[in-house]
């Protein structure tokens, strides 16, 4: 059995997602794309349920990858439930969905979520209302408290129906009976039991001008001339839709009497009018925690210097787990020291005992003193900001600083993602405009921003070594300005307004929270320790052997132009395998204040680690990644020869 959960964007999908699978949903891309599909396996129930989270969706028509991800899962697939969940404070913006779902004939059950926060509102939604209407179960649920999901289970089990299927006005149903007549006599019927849905579904999509299905049209050529001949038998007649408003300046007729603009004005009538029936207007209550928060943040002059403030006591609380953890790692260096020791004597490595036991020690004190706090701190902030609505209020927020490198005010999620870990913060680009955006913000993510293991290790240089964390910091931030200046006037293409959905201020719910941070943080055991650990052992076993040294030949080569010596420059040069592996080299080799900070920002405005590399062609190409990699190689070495002109 499988069930698809389709819905608009913000409208609690994940969460449902995470409630009806629990721990065993798995993300993928859907095949030939680079949209990412959840999948996991109803949980608590004997019976083999596959649950698929689609991407969210306004409408199913073809103007996004995501939302023809949407569409083939639908047409193509084989769905036995659909499960359409729906915002409780949009319902009439959301029933517009609903409608186009049942066109499917497909069994349906409705779950109307964010039944609390409609109540918050002064909004009191009738689910028997909906129910009665669209002839589908309805399941208010809480997702994010879990109230109402066992119901939800159930409804999928043994409750979905499938639902009403409205009729528009005589002249369009007209046109999409002969158009499905035509499908009918038209595509095989193997082809027709493929798609699985009735004609009508497709009739729909094809009128609609949509690009649901191009092979069919490519392949069977009568259909195509016989949506153009619809097409122009609208404009010639001038169709207007069934609840006909002669003045309405939107008026299909008006506009050449596209069918879609015919068949958007009378879903939304319909969407709206059971909204209107479904829907009570309470008594206005008093403005909840929440509310009064999302009223202040939503006003630019208090709105604006609150996320600030925010940002910096993530930033503050960053550093204070690094300090913390930094002093127990000390504390307890002596007696790990002893045990690494004590297990490696078992082992007969003779004379270099005492260097793997110092190397091993360092290489596991290292990623717990600094590393991992610095990981779980920034991914535990990101799911704050995530789960109590702050962050997309943040996007708002930045819109006008980031229009001055020609970015939408939403490319500071990705961003904001990748000081967490930069390879979801590549495949996050997804949600900007185009392609220039795309790789503007990638740009930005795999040269500039640095994921929490290498800020974490940098952080640990800075410390150690008594470099100027000002200088390096400020040449970052002035790195990413000038970078994102440079792309921006360069790539050709155009900034559209920015529009975003922001959702309601929640308190969050800490289960979540957990949820997302441990799934983001897992990546450090299994990715980053073993790498800093095996790390430290080479490079010790490299200092031992003095091979290091021989690197000081090019001393008189890269301390003119870097100030810098050879063998600094070498452990420089270790990014191109592994941005945090650096200053792994440089914590091992004795540097001035002056070296280290020349050193420490040279690191942190270089190469993308290599997972980030091969998403960056995989999302956007070979050709945009070559440029990545040019200003990957000229940055650094820039600001090495500035800073050694500039520093005393």
């Amino acid at each position: 059995m499988q069930v698809l959960l389709v819905g608009q964007p913000n409208v609690g999908k994940s969460v449902i997602m995470n409630a009806l699978t629990g721990a065993g949903a798995v993300v993928s891309n859907y095949p030939g794309t680079t949209v990412d599909v959840t999948r996991g396996f109803l949980h608590g129930t004997s019976r083999v349920v596959e649950v698929i989270d689609t991407p969210g969706t306004y409408t199913l028509h073809s103007d996004t990858e995501e939302q023809r991800v949407t569409q083939r899962l639908l047409i193509e697939g084989s769905p036995d439930v659909i499960v359409d969940v729906v915002d409780a404070t949009n319902l009439a913006r959301n029933l517009y969905l609903t409608l186009q779902l049942t066109d499917f004939d497909v069994p349906t059950v409705l779950a109307l979520n964010q039944v609390d926060r409609a109540k918050q509102l002064g909004l009191e939604i009738d689910a028997g209302v909906i129910e009665r209407e669209l002839g589908i179960p309805v399941v208010p649920l809480i997702a994010v408290s879990g109230k109402g999901i066992e119901q939800l289970k159930q409804a999928i089990l043994t409750g979905a129906r499938r639902g009403r299927r409205y009729s528009f006005s005589d002249a369009l149903e007209g046109m999409v009976e002969r158009l499905a007549v035509e499908i009918r006599g038209t595509v095989p019927s193997d082809r027709l039991a493929q798609l699985r849905h009735p004609e009508r579904a497709l009739a729909m999509h094809l009128l609609e001008h949509d690009e649901v299905d191009r092979s069919i049209l490519g392949a069977f050529p009568g259909l195509e001339r016989l949506v153009e001949a619809l097409h122009e038998e609208m404009r010639k007649e001038g169709l207007h839709c069934a609840n006909c408003y002669r003045d309405c300046r939107f008026c299909p007729a008006r506009l050449g009497g596209h069918p879609a603009f015919l068949t958007c004005v009378e879903r939304t009538t319909i969407a709206k009018r059971i909204a209107g029936d479904a829907t009570r207007i309470l008594p206005q209550p008093k403005p909840a925690v929440e509310q009064k928060l999302e009223d202040i943040l939503d006003q630019p002059f208090t709105g604006i210097p609150l996320l600030g403030i925010v940002a910096y006591l993530c930033f503050r609380g960053i550093m204070l787990s690094v300090d913390v953890f930094e002093r127990l790692a000390e504390a307890a260096s002596p007696y790990l020291q002893r045990l690494v020791g004590a297990i490696l004597s078992l082992l007969p490595l003779g004379s270099f005992k005492g260097v793997l036991t110092e190397a091993v020690t360092e290489g596991l004190t290292l990623p717990f003193s600094v590393v991992m706090p610095a990981m779980l701190s920034v991914n535990l902030a990101i799911a704050l900001l995530e789960d109590s609505g702050l962050m997309p209020r943040i996007a708002v927020a930045m819109d006008k600083a980031t229009s001055v490198i020609g970015l939408r005010g939403q490319s500071i999620i990705p961003i904001l993602l990748g000081f967490g870990c930069r390879a979801p913060a590549i495949m996050a680009t997804r949600v900007l405009q185009d392609r220039r955006e795309r790789l503007i913000a990638a740009t930005l993510i795999g040269i500039v921003v640095p994921c929490a293991a290498s800020l974490g290790i940098i952080t640990g240089l800075i410390a150690r070594s008594g470099a100027d964390a000002t200088i390096v910091v400020a040449s970052m931030a002035l790195a990413f300005v000038a970078t994102g200046l440079l792309l921006g006037r360069r790539l050709a293409g155009h900034r559209d307004e920015f529009l975003a959905e922001v959702p309601p201020v929640r308190l969050p719910v800490l289960s979540n929270v957990w949820a997302k941070t441990r799934m983001r943080f897992g990546g450090f055991f299994v990715q980053v320790m073993p790498l800093l650990v095996g790390t430290s052992v080479v490079v010790r076993l490299l200092m031992e052997a003095r091979w290091l040294e021989s690197l000081a030949a090019i001393s008189r080569f890269t301390i003119p132009y870097f100030g810098v010596r050879g063998e600094v420059f070498a452990g420089i040069a270790v990014t191109t395998l592994q941005r945090y592996l650096a200053p792994m080299v440089l914590l091992n080799l004795p540097l001035t204040p002056r070296e280290a900070t020349i050193a420490c920002t040279m690191v942190a405005l270089s190469y993308p680690c290599l997972p980030v590399s091969v998403l960056i062609t995989k999302e956007i190409g070979w050709r945009s990644l070559l440029t990545v990699l040019i200003i990957a190689t000229v940055l650094p070495l820039s600001a090495g020869i500035v800073l050694n002109t500039l520093l005393p």
